[in-house]
């Protein structure tokens, strides 16, 4: 697994020193996306849900075991910022949330479903499918079967993955529409 994940991080920093190139915009969303409050909150809360799970369980409890789980949620982090930030530039993608704010529950609900993969443009009007979060949680799921156990190896297991993230940035999502916003 660490020979994988010392290929990542190579991969990373390839894909760091390509995007500064990138517009300035995006390249501090990828390192926000990657090492921001948020990203490390949701590193936290998923290497800790998967201790509590004992998953996977070839990893064993205690600090190796969470050691590997954080790598894990680490190397699928940056495999996904990775390619939400080439995708979302090639596509003009705006990823970033905006809450309704306001109205019922059920239509604020609504937004927050529909524009996790409905964005704006980043350049102009209108609306795009959100190809660049499509294609990091799909990717994100595939590329961390390279480290799994053999158990999990599998492309079943990675689009459950791939389902559970999906639903994991809509839960997000639906998080910040409701939680209390200072003006």
């Amino acid at each position: 697994m660490f020979a994988v994940l010392r290929r990542l991080t190579v991969f990373l920093l390839s894909v760091l020193s390509l995007s500064a190139q990138q517009t300035h915009s995006h390249l501090n969303d990828f390192k926000r996306r990657l090492i921001g409050r948020d990203a490390l909150i949701k590193l936290t809360v998923t290497t800790l849900f998967n201790e509590a799970r004992n998953s996977p369980h070839e990893w064993g409890r205690g600090i190796d075991g969470f050691g590997m789980r954080a790598g894990s949620a680490f190397g699928r982090r940056a495999v996904k910022a990775s390619v939400e930030l080439g995708v979302s530039e090639w596509t003009h993608e705006d990823l970033h949330y905006r809450r309704l704010g306001a109205g019922s529950f059920i239509t604020r609900i609504k937004h927050a479903v529909a524009t996790t993969y409905w964005v704006p443009h980043d350049n102009g009007p209108g609306y795009t499918l959100a190809a660049g979060r499509i294609a990091g949680t799909f990717a994100e799921a595939q590329v961390a079967r390279l480290w799994m156990p053999s158990r999990v190896n599998t492309m079943g297991a990675a689009m459950q993955s791939t389902a559970g993230a999906a639903g994991l940035d809509v839960g997000v999502n639906i998080f910040r529409e409701f939680w209390p916003h200072a003006h």
